[in-house]
């Protein structure tokens, strides 16, 4: 669970135990409607893209996709995590079930699960669990697709009489950090036993964990730096291992405003590689926050093409 050690090498082999998945939330929606006949409510059920949905109201819905790097990421498959909730703002409750919608891109598995009911404005909040095998490679850097996801309401808990049925795509970014295509803008390893730039709270270089050997960076609370990334690349991302005790409240700010927020809440103690667009042609104050007691900070990239 911590890591191998390659003999003759004095140097530890680590591999990534999961991966957090997320920059966004979805809700599905049942419009309220003001008849009681049973037959009006027929295709009235929709899904609707509903943005961002962390408490920080500055939270920003400018990156709706999912993105990974799938550099030294130890499942596979990759496992999903969707934060979806359904409220039902109609004025009677329904069983759902979620699943796939038509066809999907090669390698995906999406997996029907009933929901349960749902009554009169409730709402029900969980993580959707798609799979898919992990790509070995990606030589244009960048591997973009997009699941079809159905969500289906019924009268009756057998899930036989259907009221209405609605579908929405999630897409996703896999990211091949080795690909030739992608210039390394920044790489901090902390493996010369310094801070390399990152201001943190009670930080010191840890010879505890590490995703390369010797060191990681060890803080409390939050550690930030700032980078820069030149105007005339298309994109760039920020990716980075975390490991630690998680709060609920982790979060990773762009110039104090919070433009990342896993979609469910990392396991305590394990690795988990992060990768975040950031801004071209300037510069970013980069902010990881997590109020707990203790993290470790490595691999830390900014790559971009």
């Amino acid at each position: 669970m911590f890591c191998d050690l390659r003999m003759g090498l004095k140097t530890f082999m680590a591999v990534y135990l999961s991966v957090i998945i997320a920059v966004s939330t979805f809700i599905v929606v049942a419009p309220r409607l003001q008849t009681q006949n049973e037959a009006a409510f027929t295709n009235h059920f929709s899904v609707v893209w509903m943005g961002f949905m962390p408490l920080n109201p500055s939270y920003p819905n400018q990156y709706p996709d999912y993105i990974i790097c799938i550099n030294n990421v130890l499942s596979d498959p990759l496992v999903m995590n969707i934060a979806l909730q359904i409220k039902n703002q109609e004025d009677k409750g329904y069983y759902f079930k979620i699943g796939p919608y038509g066809s999907q891109p090669s390698g995906w598995s999406l997996p029907t699960v009933p929901l349960g009911f749902v009554d009169v404005d409730q709402t029900l909040a969980f993580a959707y669990q798609p799979t898919r095998t992990k790509p070995t490679s990606i030589a244009d850097g960048v591997l973009t697709e997009s699941i079809n996801i159905l969500v289906s309401a019924y009268f009756d808990s057998g899930l036989t009489n259907l009221y209405s049925e609605d579908n929405f795509t999630v897409t996703f970014k896999f990211i091949d950090r080795l690909s030739n295509v992608w210039s390394t803008v920044y790489y901090d390893n902390f493996d010369d036993g310094t801070s390399q730039g990152w201001s943190a709270s009670s930080s010191s270089t840890s010879s505890d964990y590490y995703r390369s050997f010797p060191y990681s960076l060890k803080f409390s609370s939050y550690a930030q730096k700032s980078f820069s990334v030149a105007a005339g690349y298309s994109e760039a991302y920020l990716i980075f291992s975390l490991r630690g005790g998680f709060s609920n409240n982790f979060n990773v700010k762009f110039n104090g405003v919070t433009y990342f927020r896993p979609d469910v809440t990392p396991q305590n103690n394990v690795w988990y590689q992060f990768a975040i667009p950031v801004p071209i042609g300037q510069s970013t104050t980069i902010r990881l926050e997590n109020l707990y007691s203790y993290s470790y900070l490595d691999e830390v990239y900014i790559i971009a093409k």
